[in-house]
């Protein structure tokens, strides 16, 4: 009896254990993409699958023995291999199918019908395709092929799709909103389908020795192996949870539960809490230096600095060192003469949902004291409504399509781009950046031209936790390095927490639902905007800077039916846009639309650089009290929608396959864009669609 358990665990444990090994290369694979080591993100996924399917094979396996108990006979090997071949077929071809719903379809309840309709269609088909594949197969067997052959192919014909589906993962996306459930449903089929095939093996007696002999003990020393992997190396971890997947998911839940005093950091399993006692110390806390304690657990309490002349720093991540006495502006006197600027991007802040655009709610009431000594440009619009066209031409000035970038789905900014950044480097500028979106990386291009560059995401994940206070945090500590300098500082941050997924905050209520967490998540970016301009306010340099504020774009709440990125309304396109210069008066911009394509030239013009090449135009002439000056019109593009704003007419056009549909909107009499007038004002339409198309850059 003994002896019969043992082996019965140790065969558990071997099969198991080479299924998780199986299972864990899509992990390792993203992990490696993500900047970390195949063989140790390998070691790490198999480590965290191993106990859930040794469990699950070994009841699996006792389920197959009472079976047999009860029948006489052993579980069909076939009825086995067909629903594994079915999974395997039947995850990728739904995945896929989601995937051309997605590209083609725009209204969120024709495509959650059709996809289920077709879906249903897709499985039962894939079902019967299974069921004929394993009786060829046994077929094959019966006319004397030796049965390991059919069921090998099986085996292979089953594996090979959910394999393919998770490529295109690996190393983008993964971790990242949607790409994280995907992965983790291809790495729980993975685990599924090899699960199914190998639980009613039959182990030759040879094999069986074996487990019973190392089953037991190969299993523990890669689960303790790859658990002291990831508790002893904070790249690992980071690499893992940026990649995504099931292993991901499940060390993301352990680490949480390991979250004592509730500071969004564990202190096990890829967390790096030291004091779980103290919500005040976690990795990314603002460290104190010279106070004895250890806030942001990096192990070092730095010394207090002692009062000196200070110049630029070195550069940490563009590769270029910053010289110890910038050059003087070309065109703009002394580079000391010129304003200091601070660009603050907030991500997928919606203007409608903002106090300072009459919102019910006091969302935003820092963004209005801003506003209180700067311009406000009521019609301010996205260059699209998804992160990619919005975030890219920041950087470059130009739209997404002329922005020179490879092919990935989060593509590489390459180095051809002459960049904001770098111009105002030329002209004498001390240049930092503060990001905290996965994307927005050193190695994506983002960090060209400056002189520090900093991310924040590798201390809390963008889309699962909050980034905002890490963000300040960091733009504080780098402003106070540079603020002895010369030079004039260019500082960008950005600030990503609106962006989904939304949480709540503590001492932050602003209704239930969808709308009312998303309200939160813009009253506490607010929050942080204000912890930014409150640090900024003490620094000796408060009076000569200038703050650009804007959004990247904005939220659907469902309002027409739609996704973010998948519309151009003016629930994703309009967004806040606020500049104050100093000795310049405030005002308020209603005359026309603008974009934020203007906000790159706004700030080169402000800092005297060149806006050569630049897409869009200065708003500074408007800063300056022209507030009649015509300024539109303004375009913005989605991969199938496109969007012309010739203040207060906007026009939509709709991208299909046959022919384009256009929808004409007059925003003043109609701002929630309800009523099509485009039968009512067809010259008016004309005139707007002859315009798109000399306006439109399609960026496919």
């Amino acid at each position: 009896m003994t002896s019969g358990l043992l082996s019965r665990v140790g065969e558990a444990c071997l099969l198991g254990l080479g299924v998780a090994v199986f299972a864990a290369l899509p992990t390792a694979i993203r992990t490696a993409g993500s900047g970390g080591s195949f063989p140790e993100g390998l070691l790490a996924g198999a480590a965290v699958l191993a106990p859930i399917l040794v469990a699950s094979l070994g009841l699996a396996r006792a389920a197959g023995r009472g079976f047999r108990g009860i029948t006489g006979t052993p579980v069909p090997r076939g009825a086995v291999l067909a629903i594994a071949l079915w999974i395997g077929l039947a995850v990728p071809a739904m995945a896929g199918l989601g995937a051309v719903l997605k590209a083609t379809t725009h209204h969120r309840g024709l495509g959650g019908a059709t996809f289920a309709v077709f879906g249903a269609v897709l499985v039962a088909g894939l079902a019967v395709v299974a069921h004929r594949v394993v009786a060829l197969g046994q077929a094959f067997a019966a006319r004397g092929a030796r049965p390991w052959i059919p069921a090998f192919a099986i085996t292979v014909i089953a594996s090979l799709p959910l394999l393919l589906a998770a490529a295109p993962l690996a190393g983008h996306g993964g971790g990242e909103g949607a790409g994280a459930v995907r992965a983790a449903v291809v790495d729980g089929a993975i685990a599924i389908v090899a699960s199914l095939l190998v639980a009613s093996l039959h182990l030759p007696a040879s094999v069986e020795r074996v487990a019973r002999l190392a089953g037991v003990p190969a299993a523990v020393i890669v689960l303790l192996a790859g658990v002291q992997r990831v508790e002893s190396s904070p790249a690992l971890a980071k690499a893992m949870r940026a990649g995504g997947g099931l292993p991901a998911t499940i060390l993301g839940a352990l680490e949480a539960w390991t979250d004592r005093d509730h500071d969004g950091a564990g202190a096990h399993f890829g967390g790096f809490d030291c004091d779980e006692g103290d919500p005040k110390r976690h990795p990314g806390a603002v460290e104190v230096p010279g106070d004895g304690v250890d806030q942001d657990c990096d192990g070092v309490d730095p010394a207090r600095p002692r009062p000196t002349r200070a110049k630029a720093p070195a550069a940490v991540t563009s590769g270029t060192p910053t010289p110890p006495t910038p050059p003087a502006a070309k065109g703009g006197g002394p580079a000391s003469a010129l304003p200091d600027i601070v660009l603050v991007t907030l991500d997928s802040v919606r203007a409608d949902h903002t106090s300072l655009y009459g919102y019910a709610k006091e969302t935003t009431p820092r963004l209005v004291e801003l506003a209180k000594r700067g311009t406000v440009f009521d019609h301010a619009y996205a260059t699209a409504g998804d992160t990619q066209r919005t975030l890219a031409p920041l950087v470059s000035g130009r739209r997404f399509s002329d922005t020179a970038h490879d092919v990935r789905e989060w593509p590489t900014i390459l180095a051809e781009v002459d960049t904001l950044a770098e111009r105002l480097k030329r002209v004498g500028y001390a240049t930092i950046g503060v990001a905290s979106f996965t994307w927005m990386s050193s190695e994506r291009g983002f960090a060209q031209g400056f002189d520090r560059f900093e991310t924040v995401y590798g201390k809390a994940h963008p889309e699962r936790s909050v980034t905002g206070p890490f963000a300040v945090s960091a733009a504080t500590d780098l402003w106070k390095q540079f603020e002895q300098v010369t030079a004039p500082v260019f500082l960008w941050v950005h600030l990503f927490d609106a962006h989904e997924r939304w949480l709540e905050h503590p001492g932050i209520s602003m209704g239930k639902g969808a709308s009312g967490l998303y309200d939160g998540e813009v009253a506490f970016v607010d929050k942080q905007l204000g912890a930014l301009l409150d640090a900024l306010a003490a620094s000796p340099r408060a009076r000569r800077i200038a703050y650009v504020v804007h959004g990247t774009h904005g939220v659907s709440l469902d309002e027409h039916g739609s996704g973010r990125a998948a519309e151009l309304y003016d629930v994703e396109l309009r967004v806040p846009l606020v500049v104050a210069a100093p000795g310049v008066a405030p005002g308020r911009y209603d005359a026309d639309a603008v974009s934020a394509l203007d906000v790159p030239a706004t700030v080169a013009e402000i800092g005297g650089a060149s806006t050569e090449g630049f897409a869009g135009a200065s708003l500074l002439p408007i800063v300056k009290g022209d507030l009649a000056r015509k300024h539109g019109p303004v375009f913005a593009r989605s991969s199938r929608r496109a969007a012309v704003v010739d203040w207060p007419l906007k026009l939509l056009a709709i991208e299909r396959k046959r022919a384009e549909r256009f929808l004409l909107f007059d925003l003043a009499a109609d701002p929630a864009e309800t009523k099509d007038v485009s039968e009512d004002r067809r010259d008016d339409l004309a005139r707007l669609v002859e315009l798109r198309g000399k306006l439109d850059r399609k960026d496919k």
